[in-house]
């Protein structure tokens, strides 16, 4: 059978999306999107019953992500499986907006932390970006450090290291120009409600962000001071309406917030913060 008839049989006898079957074709065959039309090759009987396995994978709500091990962030690709969180498309605004301040933050030092860092999605893409930057990416969870770790050797990122650990705690003798985060911003009773790729899948310890959704920024904010250079920049992704409470409590401890930036939704974001 060729690939596009393959494409065509799936499409009418499942709703799926078109690009996310292509990708999954693409992914067995090893071959580029615009390959399946250029040459549209031949599925061997193996192929073939691969091909059904992760459809049906898929068909089970499994995050197309997982089922290929891969996703692209910030033009990087990085792994990803059970256990740790799939980069998002609007966490790359915390890279955007990091690399549009990168001179501010030289003026303090180069040291990056970058707390709950999952995959290392978000170390990963500050470090390639600006090698004079010493990127320090830590995670409570042995698995997603595993992830990160060999992120790191496939995008060939020296300037980088992962740690296991609870948010400050290995690092009380370092201090820092700038801190990262997207920590579990997700009230607990809301993680049950999301989408079953979400809610059966990816990690509940990554989504969780306790009661109120808060626990993380709260534990954040009030140690950020003992770890910040003065000046330091502190860049934290937050979830929706959580701007004005996340933004008091930043104000509570004294620091100063720069901007909050908006997603593509419009929705308010990331937070800039100054010591």
């Amino acid at each position: 059978m060729k690939a596009l008839d393959k494409i065509r049989k799936i499409l009418n006898e499942n709703s799926l999306d078109i690009k996310e079957v292509q990708e999954i074709v693409c992914h067995v065959l090893k071959v580029e999107k615009t390959q399946l039309y250029t040459k549209n090759p031949e599925i061997t009987s193996n192929e073939e019953k691969l091909i059904n396995h992760l459809i049906e994978r898929r068909l089970n709500r499994e995050p197309l992500q997982y089922i290929l091990g891969e996703c692209i962030f910030y033009n990087i690709k990085i792994k990803v499986g059970p256990g740790v969180l799939i980069p998002r498309p609007e966490t790359e605004i915390i890279v955007e907006e990091v690399i549009r301040r990168q001179n501010l933050i030289k003026k303090t030092g180069y040291r990056v932390l970058d707390l709950c860092t999952g995959s290392g999605c978000i170390a990963l893409a500050v470090a390639k970006n600006i090698p004079q930057f010493h990127v320090f990416g830590i995670d409570i969870s042995e698995k997603a450090v595993m992830y990160a770790k060999k992120n790191k050797v496939l995008n060939n990122v020296e300037n980088i290291n992962f740690v296991v650990g609870d948010l400050f705690e290995p690092f009380k003798e370092k201090v820092f120009s700038c801190i990262t985060a997207n920590p579990p911003y997700v009230k607990t009773e809301e993680v049950f409600n999301l989408q079953p790729e979400i809610r059966d899948f990816e990690p509940f310890e990554a989504l969780n962000g306790g009661v109120d959704g808060l626990n993380f920024y709260r534990k954040i904010i009030e140690n950020a001071h003992k770890y910040l250079l003065k000046d330091g920049l502190i860049f934290l992704e937050i979830g929706m309406g959580q701007a004005e409470t996340v933004q008091n409590l930043a104000l509570a401890e004294g620091f100063e917030v720069l901007e909050i930036v908006k997603d593509l939704a419009g929705i308010e974001r990331v937070m800039i913060l100054k010591k």
